[in-house]
């Protein structure tokens, strides 16, 4: 409710980043979120989060660009269809340009730290192995002198992971060719 009164302007973006616990109801055809309050005994799932009503919320906030990452098991579930059934540019371009061309369509896409399966969370006390290639992902490409990162430059670093990341839309809205992208600070 917070984030839908919220204001945005055109090229604002959002990144929302769910750490912790997911499941799969296969009665249900459904990915869960666990809630710090979910109960481990709640077979009607009342007390999770089911990713049907997380894409719609996400869906309904007023911001044009919105990146969702899912560092949980059964992850992938959120892409309805993979639950149900088990760009090249050329030429370079400038920092503004390429800003305007990636932000001038709506996003909704999103980042899972695996499929329909368990994740690790690593070792207690430190980032999960898919929350480690993320952090790793925005330290490299900002060091490496490039000011911006595309969702297409930060996905390489999850393909060698145990567990298959999926990577897709969650929603009818998102367009084709639209990006999510981060761009380095300059301090």
């Amino acid at each position: 409710s917070e984030y839908n009164a919220k204001r945005f302007n055109p090229q604002d973006q959002l990144l929302v980043f769910f750490a912790g616990h997911g499941i799969y109801d296969e009665n249900l055809s459904e990915g869960f979120v666990a809630a710090r309050n979910s109960l481990a005994n709640d077979k009607g799932r009342s007390t999770y989060i089911p990713h049907s009503i997380l894409r719609q919320r996400l869906d309904n906030i007023k911001c044009e660009h919105i990146f969702l990452v899912m560092d949980v098991c059964f992850g992938g579930t959120l892409d309805p269809e993979f639950a149900k059934n088990r760009s090249t540019e050329n030429g370079d371009t400038s920092d503004t340009d390429l800003l305007i061309r990636k932000l001038s369509q709506k996003t909704r896409k999103f980042l899972t730290s695996g499929s329909k399966e368990y994740v690790s969370d690593g070792v207690p006390g430190k980032h999960s192995p898919f929350a480690s290639l993320f952090i790793q992902a925005l330290k490299e490409s900002g060091g490496k002198g490039n000011r911006i990162m595309t969702l297409y430059d930060l996905y390489p670093y999850f393909q060698r992971m145990k567990t298959q990341p999926r990577f897709g839309k969650f929603s009818e809205k998102d367009e084709s060719t639209s990006d999510f992208v981060f761009v380095v600070s300059q301090n």
